[in-house]
């Protein structure tokens, strides 16, 4: 078989199954509405430019709703062994490498979906009080530049960790390293927080939509924080996540390997 054609049928699979789960719409949904009630744009004052609470909205939705898009993406791997599925795909003519890659990216960007759907309200909000359409291609940049790397970079390690750990230990750990290593100030508590492998976007919120670092604009923001040290965040976030399944595949085959 083809390995770009299993490649590609694993991801659409994937994408579907995901996509179909009731609990991946009404956590994005019940956690957006929670959310919403406490931060912009619904009370940013109309005063403030359309471009900055474009950015600041983009800044909320992937401090807070990327940590539901961790905790779906969890049970994907010890789905397949729990309904034994793995052992039949272990039979099927396609690689794990194919077969991981797929399950990785097609649960992933089915998770992005309701999170978009999320934003995009938001975004529509913004456009309509402010009268301000040009603003839609920096909605489209900053959710690409800000939201995707993170989310890329989560779900590896919610697909990956979960091979070798209990799916609730793992989404305990998961919340608390989210707030620990991506929220969490420097106040004496070592924090992986304001380094480039943060996946919460701050170094890319900063670096190319906030320069001159305006109050008020970007959630969580990085002082000093430069365009070059953006790419620099992306390249090591997307980098992670790929040595992430590559980890995770071989750890497989080795399993496969001593049956």
């Amino acid at each position: 078989m083809n390995q770009r054609v299993s490649f590609l049928g694993v991801l659409k699979y994937e994408f579907r199954m995901q996509l179909h789960r009731r609990a991946l719409w009404i956590s994005f949904i019940a956690l957006g509405l929670f959310f919403t009630q406490f931060h912009q744009p619904w009370f940013r004052l109309i005063t403030t430019p359309a471009s900055a609470s474009i950015i600041y909205w983009t800044g909320i939705v992937q401090s807070f709703l990327a940590v539901a898009a961790g905790l779906l993406l969890a049970d994907r791997l010890p789905r397949d062994r729990r309904l034994k599925v793995d052992e039949l795909l272990n039979t099927l003519p396609c690689t794990v490498s194919a077969r991981i890659f797929g399950k990785y990216l097609g649960s992933t960007i089915a998770t992005l979906i309701p999170m978009f759907a999320i934003y995009s309200i938001g975004t529509a909000y913004i456009l309509i009080r402010w009268h301000s359409l040009q603003v839609l291609p920096l909605a489209l940049a900053s959710f690409s530049a800000i939201v995707l790397p993170g989310v890329m970079f989560i779900g590896a390690f919610s697909v990956a960790c979960t091979a070798i750990l209990w799916v609730p230990l793992y989404q305990i750990l998961f919340v608390g390293y989210w707030f620990w290593g991506n929220l969490l100030p420097k106040i004496g508590i070592p924090t992986l927080s304001t380094t480039i492998l943060t996946p919460v976007g701050g170094y890319m919120c900063t670096g190319f939509f906030n320069p001159q670092g305006r109050e008020g604009v970007c959630s969580p923001g990085i002082q000093g924080a430069t365009a070059l040290l953006g790419v620099e965040s992306i390249l090591l976030l997307l980098g992670t996540a790929i040595l992430v399944i590559v980890a995770l595949i071989g750890y497989l085959k080795w399993q496969q390997a001593r049956l």
